[in-house]
C-alpha cells in the first residue's frame, strides 16, 4: 500500500477514536504515530485538540504552535489556536492567528466577524469596522453585523463600543460536524420542504450551505428567510448561472465540517437521515461514503416504490470496490449520501464527463468503502424527463443543465468520454500496475456491455456528420454549419483537433470499427491543412 494512503488511514483511525469519545486512547495513538512522523501538521494539531479537550491548555498551545511551525498555512491550527487565546482573553494573539487565516481563506465571513470581536476587545474600533465591512460584503444577510457597524460608525464613546453586548457581533459558531450543501436553481415552491427536512434533522450540529445559481424566481427570498430564522443556514448567491456541476462544486468548497452531504431542492430526507448515516460512517475509518435506501416519487409526489440501488462496495480492496461500482451502479442515489469531507475534496474528476456522478463515485470507490444502511431515509423525486425518444433529445437538455458551455465542444461522444475517463482515472491512480491492467480491461468490457448501444449511436452520428463534410455540430443544433473556408481559421483548427481527441478515445474503445478510423483520418487530414503564420 502506498505510504501516503497508509498514513491517511492511520490518521482517520485516530480521529474515529476521538469522535467516539475515547480521548486518552486517541491521544496515545497519535503520540505513537508522531514518533514516526514528528513534523506532520495534522497529527500535531490532533494531539493539540485532544489536550485542549482535556483541559490541558499549555500542552495544547505547544502542539498547535508545533503544527504551524511545520506548516504555517495549516488553517485548522490557526483557528484552534485563536480559539484557545480567546478563551484566555489574549485578544491580540488571537487576532494574529485570525489575520493569518483570512490571508489564506478570504471568503469566510464568520472568521472576519470573530476577528472584528477581537479588535473590539483590544479597543481598535477602526480595524473592527474594516473587517466587519468585509464580512458584510461576503454575506449581506447579517443583521447582527449591520447593527454592530451602525454602533461603530455612530458611537463617540470608545468604551461603549468595547463594552457592547457580544450579541451585537456574530461570533464564530461551534464547528459543525456535518456540512450540508444545497446547490439550487429556481427551486420553486418545493425548496422550502427540502430546507426544512434538513433543519429538522434529529442530529442538529450541522451547517446548511445554499449555493444559489443566480435563480430568477423567488429562491433568493426563500433562502434569505431561512438564513434569518436559523443561524446554521449560510446563503451564497452566484452572480451568474455557472451550470449545475460547478454549483455542486461551489457548495462543497464552502463546507468546513469533517462530514459532507449534498441535497437537491426537489428531494427530501427523513428525520434520522444524518444521525443514522453518521453512526455508520464513524464505526469504520475506511468508509468514505454511507447512503440509505431510497423511496422514489414521481414528479407529482406519488410513491413509485423502493429503489433497487444497492452496490456491493464495502470491501477493503479498492480494486474489488471499483469493479462492483462500474458494473452495478444505476440511479446514483448514493451521490446524496454522507461523505468524509477530506475524501470528497480530494476528487479530481469534476468536469471530465457529462455523466459526472458515475465517474465521481468510481473515484470515491478507489479511496474508501461505500456502504448502504438498511433504513429507507432518502426520498427522491423524479422531476426530470427520462422518457426521451432519442439521445439527441436527451443530451440537449442535460448539457444545458450541467454546463451550457459544453455545447461549444461541438461533436462529442458522451458515453465514449465516460468510458475513457474511467480509464484515465485508473491510469493516474496509486494502484499497482498489474491492478491497473486488470481494471482497464474490465472497464472496456463493462462499458461496451452496459452502454454499447449508446456509444454506437454516438459514433454513428459522428461518422455520418464527418462523411458529410461537417466537423462541428452541437447536440442542440438541428442545422449544422456546413460552411467551409478555403483556409482553415484558428477556431476551425481548434474544433477539429478537439474532435480528433474525441475520435481517438472512441477508436481505443472500438478498434475494430474501420468507419471510425476513416473518420479519424478525415479529421487528421483537415487539421493538417492549417497554416501557422
Amino acid at each position: 500500500m502506498n505510504s501516503r494512503i497508509a498514513l491517511t488511514r492511520d490518521i482517520e483511525l485516530g480521529e474515529a477514536l476521538f469522535s467516539r469519545g475515547k480521548l486518552e486512547e486517541s491521544k496515545n495513538y497519535f503520540l505513537t504515530l508522531l514518533k514516526k512522523f514528528p513534523d506532520n501538521a495534522q497529527i500535531l494539531n490532533n494531539v493539540g485538540v485532544i489536550f485542549y479537550e482535556q483541559g490541558n491548555v499549555d500542552d495544547a498551545e505547544q502542539y498547535f504552535l508545533g503544527a504551524l511551525a511545520s506548516q504555517p498555512d495549516y488553517v485548522e491550527s490557526l483557528l484552534n489556536l485563536a480559539d484557545l487565546y480567546q478563551n484566555q482573553k489574549r485578544w491580540k494573539e488571537a487576532a494574529n492567528q485570525l489575520e493569518k487565516y483570512t490571508r489564506i481563506v478570504e471568503n469566510d465571513y464568520s472568521v472576519f466577524n470573530q476577528l472584528g470581536l477581537d479588535y473590539l476587545k483590544m479597543g481598535d474600533t477602526v480595524l473592527a469596522q474594516e473587517v466587519l465591512e468585509k464580512s458584510l460584503k461576503l454575506n449581506l444577510e447579517q443583521r447582527e453585523v449591520e447593527d454592530s457597524l451602525r454602533i461603530l460608525k455612530g458611537s463617540k464613546n470608545e468604551n461603549s463600543v468595547q463594552n457592547a453586548s457580544p450579541s451585537t457581533t456574530v461570533c464564530r459558531q461551534k464547528q459543525p460536524v456535518v456540512s450540508v450543501g444545497l446547490p439550487v436553481y429556481n427551486g420553486g415552491n418545493i425548496l422550502s420542504q427540502a430546507i426544512e427536512a434538513i433543519l429538522s434533522q434529529e442530529f442538529s450540529n450541522i451547517e446548511l450551505i445554499i449555493s444559489d445559481n443566480c435563480s430568477s424566481d423567488d429562491t433568493a427570498e426563500i433562502c434569505s428567510k431561512y438564513q434569518r430564522m436559523d443561524e446554521r443556514v449560510k446563503y451564497c448567491r452566484l452572480d451568474e448561472n455557472v451550470g449545475a456541476l460547478k454549483n455542486f462544486s461551489n457548495a462543497l468548497g464552502l463546507s468546513g465540517a469533517p462530514y459532507f452531504m449534498w441535497i437537491s431542492h426537489d428531494d427530501l430526507r427523513e428525520r434520522l437521515f444524518i444521525s443514522k448515516c453518521l453512526e455508520r460512517i464513524e464505526s469504520d475509518p475506511l468508509i468514505a461514503l454511507v447512503y440509505p435506501k431510497t423511496k422514489v416519487l414521481d414528479a407529482n409526489s406519488m410513491v413509485l416504490g423502493i429503489a433497487n440501488d444497492h452496490v456491493n462496495t464495502d470491501q477493503d480492496n479498492p480494486v474489488q470496490r471499483f469493479r462492483h461500482l462500474i458494473w452495478e451502479v444505476g440511479m446514483c442515489n448514493m451521490v446524496y449520501g454522507l461523505y468524509r469531507t477530506n475524501i470528497v475534496k480530494k476528487t479530481r474528476t469534476w468536469g471530465k464527463s457529462l455523466f459526472w456522478d458515475n465517474l465521481f463515485l468510481a473515484e470515491v470507490a478507489l479511496m474508501g468503502k461505500i456502504v448502504q444502511i438498511d433504513d429507507v431515509l432518502f426520498v427522491r423525486r423524479l422531476t426530470n424527463n427520462y422518457n426521451y425518444a432519442s439521445l439527441d433529445e436527451r443530451y440537449g437538455p442535460l448539457i444545458s443543465q450541467i454546463d451550457h458551455n459544453l455545447f461549444k465542444d461541438g461533436i462529442t461522444l458522451p458515453h465514449c468520454r465516460l468510458t475513457y475517463a474511467h480509464l484515465e482515472l485508473v491510469n493516474y491512480s496509486e494502484l499497482q500496475e498489474s491492478e491497473k491492467n486488470i481494471l482497464m480491461k474490465d472497464i472496456l468490457k463493462c462499458f461496451r456491455t452496459r452502454f454499447g448501444t449508446k456509444m454506437e449511436y454516438e459514433i454513428n452520428r459522428a461518422v455520418t456528420l464527418i462523411n458529410n463534410g461537417c466537423f462541428y455540430c452541437t447536440w442542440n443544433d438541428k442545422q449544422p454549419d456546413v460552411h467551409y473556408l478555403d483556409q482553415i481559421e484558428t477556431i476551425d483548427y481548434f474544433r477539429t483537433t478537439n474532435l480528433l481527441n474525441n475520435l481517438r478515445e472512441a477508436v481505443f474503445i472500438y478498434p475494430e470499427r474501420k468507419d471510425l478510423k476513416n473518420a479519424y483520418e478525415l479529421c487528421l487530414e483537415r487539421a493538417s491543412k492549417f497554416k501557422f503564420e
